[in-house]
């Protein structure tokens, strides 16, 4: 019969304590920097400073878009993103973009210039009523999408005069 010193048993014992640390450690299959970039959950919309679009998770949708007269675009507006502790903030990494999609192009046309990459202004071509929907791109498709914005268009005061309406 084999005898065993406590020495020797917590010996072998540390050592596969250690291997088993060691190993899970470095089965974890998410890097640093997987982790230090937010998940967008939410999005919101400001407007000369001020908000005009929101949604946070569990909350609906709050649209408070202007109406834009026909042949008028906004000033800029400013997409800042929801974090899942409820923080705003704008992406920064090189393979994501804002990607804008609208229900009808006769109604709204957005336009960005050269450095705006979290900017945009709407333009009112028409007077009704158009959505916007706003995408986190990640590459080729979204990481999160915001609910339709209804933008609503009018006809403008010059219009109406020359018309009689």
């Amino acid at each position: 019969m084999k005898k065993y010193n406590l020495y020797s048993v917590l010996k072998n014992v540390f050592v596969l304590l250690l291997l088993v640390t060691v190993t899970a450690s470095c089965s974890n299959s998410a890097s640093s920097e997987e982790e230090t970039h937010p998940e967008a959950v939410g999005v919101v919309l400001y407007l000369n400073g001020d908000l005009i679009v929101e949604k946070y998770p569990g909350q609906d949708l709050i649209n408070n878009f202007p109406t834009i007269d026909e042949g008028d675009e906004t000033a800029l507006i400013s997409t800042l993103f929801i974090d899942e502790d409820g923080n705003e903030f704008i992406p920064d990494e090189p393979e994501v973009s804002l990607g804008l999609e609208i229900s009808d192009t006769n109604i709204i046309e957005i336009e960005q210039h050269e450095g705006e990459l979290w900017e945009f202004h709407v333009k009112g071509l028409q007077a009704g009523t158009a959505t916007l929907t706003l995408q986190l791109m990640h590459d080729d498709h979204p990481d999160f999408e915001s609910p339709a914005i209804e933008i609503e268009v009018v006809q403008s005061t010059a219009a109406k005069l020359s018309t009689g309406n």
